[in-house]
């Protein structure tokens, strides 16, 4: 009988490691606002990253973003041209909300020239050409 109640709590025991490790192992998601920290409107096109990992998620027209996450100790990135990089700590929140500082010095990295006329060899890098006609003077009708 003894020996039976021993089998009986080693098992209850293994069992119930192996229930807490893989509750300790599943991913939680994680959901918030990033928004401007000079209107405080929301930011469509955030980058946001599971910082070591290839997790990641884009946030919406408003600004919202949802995330799983792989635990307590993962580190966030958002980013965003225009506004700096932030890092934050999930920790064990469900709900992080992120106001970025714009940026003016990353905006530097896009150039617009404007001129009447350009060779091939004269311009380096990717290159669009816009004429007076591509641009509509009112709304455009499908």
């Amino acid at each position: 009988m003894i020996k039976q109640l021993l089998k009986a709590t080693r098992l209850i025991t293994v069992l119930l490691l192996c229930v807490g490790i893989s509750a300790f192992a599943q991913d939680r998601k994680v959901s918030g606002k990033i928004t401007a920290s000079d209107d405080g409107s929301g930011i469509p096109g955030v980058n946001i990253l599971e910082k070591g990992t290839s997790n990641g998620a884009v946030s919406d027209a408003d600004g919202n973003y949802s995330l799983n996450i792989s635990g307590a100790n993962a580190t966030l990135v958002f980013s965003a041209i225009g506004f700096e990089t932030q890092e934050v700590s999930a920790g064990a929140q469900s709900t992080i909300d992120i106001t970025l500082a714009t940026d003016v010095t990353t905006l530097s990295e896009v150039i617009v020239i404007g001129y009447g006329q350009t060779t091939v060899k004269d311009a380096t890098g990717a290159v669009a050409s816009v004429r007076s006609e591509d641009f509509n003077g009112g709304l455009i009708s499908s």
